[in-house]
């Protein structure tokens, strides 16, 4: 089938008091989707071999279905905060009619994994994080906080 597209319509609702969550960008795919208990598992430590990335973040150390990963939590940008959303209530149609959406977490640090290499700034994530920064200077904007 053709692949949709959502439409600007929505708006997204964030109410007060909602949780602030870890967020991990790991290089993986997978297809389950539910509840898992990644506190359990998932329990990244101070990487004892590397003293710090280039840019002096602490190097992190986990793995993933035996894979290892090395990592740095990168903060967005002063003013940027991400959210974790579902629909509040789609229609028959899914999120193309303009449906409302719910944050339910939010986050301001998000940690960026790589397949037992060092993290960099040229990294994918950091270089993104860097560019909007840039960006906002370029351009004269900054996000209200």
């Amino acid at each position: 089938g053709k692949p949709r597209e959502m439409s600007t319509a929505g708006s997204l609702l964030v109410r007060e008091g909602i949780g602030e969550v870890k967020v991990h960008n790991i290089p993986t795919k997978t297809t389950f989707c539910g509840p898992a208990e990644v506190q359990s598992y998932f329990q990244p430590t101070q990487d004892p071999s590397c003293k710090a990335s280039p840019d002096g973040k602490e190097v992190l150390l986990s793995s993933f279905r035996g894979r290892t990963l090395r990592g740095a939590e990168i903060p967005l940008p002063e003013g940027y905060s991400g959210y974790a959303i579902r629909p509040v209530c789609a229609g028959p149609e899914g999120l193309d009619g303009g449906e409302e959406l719910e944050a339910v977490h939010r986050f301001t640090h998000v940690t960026a994994w790589n397949h037992d290499v060092k993290p960099a700034a040229s990294d994918y994530f950091p270089a993104l994080v860097d560019w909007s920064s840039l960006a906002a200077v370029l351009h004269g904007t900054r996000p209200e906080a």
